[in-house]
C-alpha cells in the first residue's frame, strides 16, 4: 500500500479528541469516539495489505505477525515499563495488585476481556486504572490474530464470494452488538465480537466491497459527509447517548473520509494531508499510549502538578503527553520499524516472548507479595485495604439488591412480612441497599423489607434516565403488585439522588399519598471525588488531615436542603442522611478505629451503615414509642 498522508491526518482527528476528552477539556463530549476512527483505519490498512498479498500469493502469516509485533510492541512495552515504575511508587497495595492483573492481561493482548469482566458498579473508577486504554489494543490484536486466517480460508474455499462472506461477518457482528446492547453495554463496549464490524467497515472498503467515489463531485460529497459525521459525534455527542449510535456515526464517518481519497485525494483529504495535521497522526499511536497513564497518575497522585483539575494542569498533561509521544515515535517506534527487513522472525518472536514473559513474571511477583505493603506504614495499608471491600453480604447482592440484569430478585427472602412487628419497605438503588444493614441492625423491633437495584430510582412511573429493564421490572413489582396486595407500615425511599430526580420524586410521593401510604424519604449522603479509603491514606502519607474534606463533591448539601422542601410540600416525611454524617461543615470519615465510613466515593461499609443506621433510627424509634403509648 502506498503512503496516504490523509490517513495520518485522520489518525490525528482520532487521537486529539480522545486526549482532550480524557484530559477534561470542555467542548469535546464525544471525544471518546476517536477509538472507533482508529478501528476503521486499522481494518482498512491491515485487511487491504493482507488482501493484496493473498492475491499476489505472497502472503505469509509469519511475516504479517512480525510486522505487527515490530509496529505495536516496542512502544507498548516501554510504556509498560515506565508505568509499572510509577505504579510501584504511587499505588497502594490493593491498587498495585489491580494494576498487576491489568498489566498481565494487556501483555497477553486480552485486557479488553479483563476490563469487561471486572467492570462493575463498585469497581474502581476508570481514572484510577493506568492501563484501561489498552482495551482497544486488545480488540485490534485479537482482530489481527483471527482475520488473516479467515481471509486465507475464504480466498481458498470460496474466492468468488470472499468479499460477500466478509460482509456477512461484519453484519453479524453489528447485529450481535445491537442484540446484546439491551442486556450488557459493557460487553458491547469491550469485546471484539461486538467491535469487529467497525474494523470490518474499513476492511470492506479496502477489498473493494464498498465502492469508492470516482468523480470530483462525489469525492467532495463523500469527504464532507464523513467529516460532518465525525465532527458531529465528537462535538455534539455524549457518553449518555446510545453506544451503538455514537460508534456508528464515527465508523461510518471515518469510512466515508477514507473512501473520498481512495481514487485521488479529495478536498477533505488535502486538508487532512497538511503537514502539521499528518505529523500528529504519525505520533498518534505513542500519544494514545502515553496520555492516559499520565492523566491517571496526575489525578490520583499529582504527578506533574499539585493542582489536579485546573486548566494549567490540563494543558501540562497535553503538552507532556505530546512531548513524550514524539520521543517515543522518534526513538522507539521508528528505529524498530526501520529494522523490519533485516530482523529475522525468530529474533522478533523471541524478543516479544521474552518481553511478555517478563511482564507476566513481574505481575506474578506483585501478587505473590500482596501488592508490596512494606512500602507504606501499617495504618495506611489497613485503611487502604478497604479499596478492595466487598459489599455483597451487607447489601444482600444477588438477592435483595440486583447489581446486574442477570440477577433475580428473591421475593420470599426480601419481602416477607412479619405479623408481630411493624413492616418498613426500603426501596431504591445501591444508596438504599447500603442503609438496609444499619437500619435493620439498629431497629430490631422493625421488620425492614428491601427492594433495591443498581442505578434504580424508587419511582412509581418510568422517567429516570437510569431506568433499566431490570429496574423497571422491580419497581413495577413493588408499586404495581406487592403494595397493591400487601400492607406495610411505612415506605422508605432512598437513592443516590440528583437534582434531575426531584420531579420524578414529587410525582411518586403524590401517587403514594393518594393510595394512603406513609412515606419517608431518606436524602443523599456525602460523596467524594475519589474513594474515601484512598483519601484517608493520602491524609496520612501527606500529613494533611484536610485531604478528604477538600474532595467532597459539591452540591450535596444544597440538594439535601432542596429535597427537604420538595418532600415537605408533598406531605411526606424527610430524614437527612447528610446531617447524620456531617455537622457544621465537618463530616465523619471513620466508622470506628481505622475502618472508613465509606468504601468508595459514597457507599457505606457495614460498620459505617450501622453507625448511620443508628443515627437515622432515632427518627423512627420516637414515632414507634409514641405509637405504642397510643395503643396501650
Amino acid at each position: 500500500m502506498k503512503y496516504r498522508a490523509d490517513i495520518d491526518g485522520l489518525r490525528a482527528l482520532a487521537v486529539v479528541p480522545v486526549v482532550l476528552y480524557h484530559a477534561g477539556v470542555p467542548g469535546f463530549p464525544g471525544g471518546f469516539v476517536g477509538v472507533d476512527i482508529f478501528f476503521v483505519i486499522s481494518g482498512y490498512l491491515i485487511c487491504g495489505m493482507i488482501d493484496a498479498d493473498i492475491r499476489k500469493e505472497t502472503f505469509s502469516l509469519g511475516s504479517f505477525y512480525k510486522r505487527r509485533a515490530l509496529r505495536i510492541l516496542p512502544a507498548l512495552f516501554v510504556m509498560f515499563l515506565v508505568t509499572s515504575i510509577l505504579a510501584y511508587v504511587y499505588c497502594l497495595p490493593v491498587e498495585l495488585e489491580d494494576y498487576a492483573r491489568s498489566l498481565a492481561s494487556a501483555a497477553g493482548s486480552i485486557s479488553n476481556i479483563y476490563f469487561a469482566g471486572t467492570a462493575g458498579y463498585f469497581d474502581a473508577p476508570a481514572e484510577t486504572k493506568p492501563l484501561l486504554h489498552t482495551w482497544s489494543l486488545g480488540v485490534e490484536e485479537q482482530f489481527y490474530l483471527i482475520v488473516p486466517l479467515l481471509m486465507l480460508l475464504a480466498w481458498r474455499v470460496a474466492p468468488k464470494r470472499a468479499r460477500l462472506l466478509f460482509a456477512v461477518a461484519a453484519t453479524a457482528s453489528f447485529a450481535a452488538a445491537l442484540a446484546i446492547s439491551y442486556r450488557n453495554t459493557t460487553f458491547v463496549f469491550y469485546l471484539t465480537p461486538f467491535r469487529a464490524w467497525e474494523l470490518a467497515l474499513g476492511a470492506l472498503l479496502s477489498i473493494g466491497f464498498i465502492p469508492a467515489p470516482r468523480t470530483s463531485f462525489w469525492k467532495t460529497v463523500c469527504g464532507a459527509g464523513g467529516i460532518l459525521l465525525l465532527l458531529g459525534a465528537i462535538l455534539v455527542g455524549s457518553p449518555s447517548a446510545p453506544l451503538l449510535l455514537m460508534t456508528a456515526l464515527a465508523s461510518v464517518g471515518a469510512t466515508l473520509v477514507i473512501a473520498s481519497s481512495e481514487s485521488g485525494v479529495s478536498t477533505v483529504g488535502r486538508l487532512l494531508s497538511l503537514r502539521p495535521v499528518a505529523f500528529v497522526g504519525l505520533i498518534s499511536y505513542s500519544l494514545y499510549l502515553w496520555h492516559w497513564p499520565l492523566i491517571v497518575f496526575q489525578r490520583t497522585d499529582g504527578l506533574l502538578l499539585a493542582d489536579s483539575s485546573g486548566i494549567v494542569t490540563k494543558l501540562a498533561l497535553i503538552a507532556a503527553s505530546t512531548g513524550i509521544a514524539f520521543l517515543s515515535w522518534k526513538f522507539v517506534e521508528t528505529p524498530f520499524r526501520s529494522k523490519a527487513r533485516e530482523t529475522s522472525k525468530a529474533a522478533v518472536f523471541g524478543m516479544a516472548t521474552t518481553a511478555v514473559a517478563s511482564a507476566i513474571a513481574f505481575c506474578g511477583l506483585v501478587l505473590f507479595v500482596g501488592g508490596a505493603p512494606f512500602r507504606f506504614p501499617e495504618r495506611v495499608v489497613s485503611i487502604a485495604s478497604y479499596l478492595a471491600y466487598d459489599p455483597s453480604a451487607a447489601f444482600r447482592s444477588g438477592q435483595c439488591y440486583l447489581a446486574s440484569s442477570r440477577q433475580h430478585f428473591d421475593t420470599p427472602a426480601c419481602m416477607k412480612l412479619d405479623a408481630m412487628r411493624p413492616n418498613y419497605l426500603l426501596v431504591g438503588d445501591s444508596h438504599a441497599a447500603h442503609l438496609w444493614f444499619g437500619l435493620s441492625s439498629s431497629m430490631p423491633e422493625v421488620n425492614v423489607l428491601q427492594a433495591t437495584a443498581s442505578l434504580c430510582r424508587p419511582a412509581v412511573q418510568p422517567g429516570s434516565r437510569h431506568d433499566t429493564p431490570s429496574c423497571r421490572r422491580l419497581m413495577d413489582f413493588v408499586f404495581g403488585n406487592f403494595l397493591v396486595n400487601n400492607k406495610v407500615d411505612k415506605i422508605l425511599l432512598a437513592a443516590s439522588w440528583k437534582d434531575e430526580d426531584l420531579p420524578i420524586l414529587s410525582a411518586t410521593l403524590r401517587i403514594l399519598k393518594s393510595r394512603g401510604f406513609e412515606v419517608t424519604v431518606l436524602g443523599p449522603i456525602v460523596e467524594y471525588d475519589s474513594a474515601l479509603p484512598r483519601l484517608l491514606a493520602d491524609e496520612i502519607l501527606q500529613n494533611n488531615p484536610a485531604v478528604a474534606g477538600t474532595m467532597r463533591k459539591a452540591g450535596v448539601l444544597e440538594r439535601d436542603q432542596a429535597m427537604r422542601r420538595v418532600v415537605a410540600a408533598e406531605g411526606a416525611a424527610y430524614v437527612s442522611v447528610y446531617d447524620s454524617v456531617c455537622r457544621n461543615g465537618v463530616c465523619d470519615e471513620f466508622a470506628e478505629g481505622d475502618i472508613p465510613l465509606q468504601f468508595d466515593a459514597g457507599h457505606l461499609t457495614a460498620k459505617g451503615s450501622v453507625v448511620v443506621g443508628r443515627r437515622l433510627s432515632t427518627a423512627f424509634i420516637d414515632k414507634l414509642a409514641r405509637a405504642d403509648d397510643v395503643s396501650n
